[in-house]
């Protein structure tokens, strides 16, 4: 009973946030020159970078998508913004896929720079977007468009994008992208193999942030808007109420985690272990992603590499077959 009734308090969080959320109209940002596609991504980072997603990537009120493909050539880049029924601002990318191999390289130069700044939040929104500049540059090489120059200059982006989002983001997709694994990916997926973890420092980071982000608890939170809660009187709520109300709820719910899950740790102490658990860049890189592209076209130097890699991480969360592996 105790556990639909906390499961009713958040349904009912959303359903009065839905209520008193404030309408906002779509905004769309575009850039038609270089200089604005600069201007304007820098003005998204910033954005990213004073919001909660800097501090919480999972509590985000400012987001933006991978990029979208948009086939013109006087917008080069755009952004359409969107209030989710949180009232929080997403944001849809687009990134024109026909302009010339010259403009993808100064770009991903840009982006190479944003990684550098201070916090992996920003490095990642960068990093990410490498797929889909990858997948233009795909394209324009595999279209027949390109002079041999052009096909050069695109084939060792392309080479230089795998390679970044490999050792900066940490992202193993390989499907889609076999034809185009060369022998300076494949020894970079040898040493992933051989220091399989994400950096220490990104879980660090994250958890110092945790410091900035408000306290999970009931202080100063009036009684009588307690008992309305406890009681299930809920329909009496006022609008003035709602803060301390959604505060009230959060409270409640990791209270009753820490009691349940975590052997009875207080409620703020229990928001940070979550916080823990749920952050996705610790433990093990993607291994997986890379044995089934080393089975699939029986690379003999990963397989070898992988069987290692077993013996050694017994406790990797995934079956990794490998065929015969005597």
């Amino acid at each position: 009973m105790k556990n639909k009734k906390i499961i009713l308090i958040v349904y009912l969080a959303v359903f009065f946030n839905l209520i008193y959320a404030q309408r906002m109209d779509q905004r769309v940002y575009v850039a038609t020159s270089e200089d604005e596609v600069y201007r304007l991504y820098d003005q998204m980072m910033d954005s990213a970078r004073v919001s909660n997603m800097y501090l919480d990537p999972y509590g985000v009120n400012f987001g933006i998508s991978y990029f979208n493909e948009i086939n013109t050539k006087d917008t080069l880049m755009k952004f359409e913004s969107t209030p989710d029924y949180h009232n929080n601002r997403y944001h849809d990318a687009y990134l024109s896929n026909c302009q010339p191999i010259d403009f993808y390289e100064r770009f991903l130069n840009y982006l190479k720079e944003i990684e550098k700044r201070e916090n992996f939040f920003l490095k990642r929104e960068s990093t990410k977007q490498l797929f889909y500049i990858r997948e233009i540059l795909m394209k324009q090489y595999e279209s027949g468009i390109l002079n041999d120059e052009e096909s050069v200059k695109a084939f060792e982006l392309m080479e230089q994008v795998s390679l970044r989002i490999i050792n900066d983001g940490h992202g193993i997709r390989l499907k889609g992208y076999e034809k185009y694994i060369t022998d300076n990916i494949r020894q970079t997926l040898v040493n992933v193999i051989d220091n399989p973890f994400y950096p220490a420092e990104y879980l660090d980071f994250y958890m110092s942030q945790q410091d900035s982000l408000p306290e999970v608890d009931s202080i100063g939170i009036s009684n009588s808007l307690k008992e309305k809660v406890l009681k299930d009187r809920l329909y009496s709520l006022t609008e003035e109420e709602m803060d301390d109300f959604y505060r009230f709820s959060t409270f409640l719910i990791y209270k009753e985690i820490g009691e349940r899950e975590f052997g009875g740790i207080s409620p703020g102490q229990a928001y940070l272990e979550r916080k823990k658990q749920w952050f996705p860049e610790k433990g093990y890189l993607s291994i997986i992603s890379i044995a089934r592209y080393a089975v699939e076209y029986q690379d003999e130097m990963l397989i070898e590499k992988l069987k290692e890699f077993k013996k050694k991480h017994p406790d990797y969360q995934y079956e990794i077959i490998l065929g015969d592996e005597n």
